[in-house]
């Protein structure tokens, strides 16, 4: 019986032993969790309203002025435009008024960013925390492009009419053979032709490259959509 009784015993001290560690690991978890949740809540958040994210989704980077200062939290249709809720997580980083917002590609891969840039006269007359403007589509920049080529095209054209009419009023030049005529007017085909075959090379890889965005814009948004609306914590405008 005194055996018994010792057996008991023993084996309500381990029960009690495993409830006190299990006691302890639990405020330890909890301790561990609020801190985390305090650390988190501490984190600036700002709202704003977009009329188009150009594929950016939740876990898109938050850049200004070319270092990353956060991460987009959440991003939603409501009504005609896209709600964006981002979160910096450099604590000593404060968005002064008037910065302005958009949305860039980012890398070789096709992301994109939330670009912040500074204030100017323009958003500051705004009266507005955040400025947004409509995102900086890579179609754009490659048109431009492509107008400058269109362009650098039209000044060789003026120059070389530029040339002929300043030859009029030049001594006429001591006849060239043959051969070197020859040799003149090929090496300018040559020359036009090649500036002509690059600008189609262009325009073909200009139009693959908008394709290829716009399908990548349309998988994006159709991806980073879904999700319900977060709490109005932060400020919004």
């Amino acid at each position: 019986m005194k055996n018994m009784n010792i057996k008991d015993k023993f084996k309500i001290f381990q029960w009690v032993e495993v409830l006190i560690w299990i006691i302890i690991l639990s405020i330890v978890l909890l301790g561990v969790k609020h801190y985390v949740y305090a650390k988190h809540s501490e984190l600036k958040r700002y709202q704003i309203f977009l009329p188009d994210v150009d594929g950016l989704i939740s876990g898109s980077p938050v850049r200004m002025m070319g270092v990353q200062i956060g991460y987009v939290e959440n991003v939603n249709i409501v009504d005609d435009h896209v709600y964006v809720k981002f979160v910096l997580t450099q604590p000593d980083v404060t968005l002064p008024k008037g910065v302005v917002a958009t949305v860039e590609f980012n890398g070789m891969a096709g992301s994109k960013s939330l670009e912040i840039y500074p204030p100017d006269s323009t958003s500051l007359a705004s009266n507005k925390l955040i400025l947004t403007q409509a995102p900086k589509r890579l179609n754009s920049a490659l048109g431009l492009l492509c107008d400058m080529f269109n362009q650098l095209g039209s000044m060789i054209q003026k120059g070389a009419y530029f040339s002929d009419e300043v030859a009029k009023f030049m001594p006429a030049p001591e006849p060239a053979s043959l051969d070197e005529n020859e040799e003149m007017v090929r090496d300018f085909d040559e020359f036009i032709d090649d500036l002509s075959q690059k600008r189609i090379e262009f325009k073909q890889k200009t139009k693959e490259r908008i394709r290829n965005e716009e399908r990548e814009s349309e998988y994006h948004q159709q991806s980073g959509s879904s999700g319900k609306l977060t709490d109005n914590e932060g400020q919004k405008d």
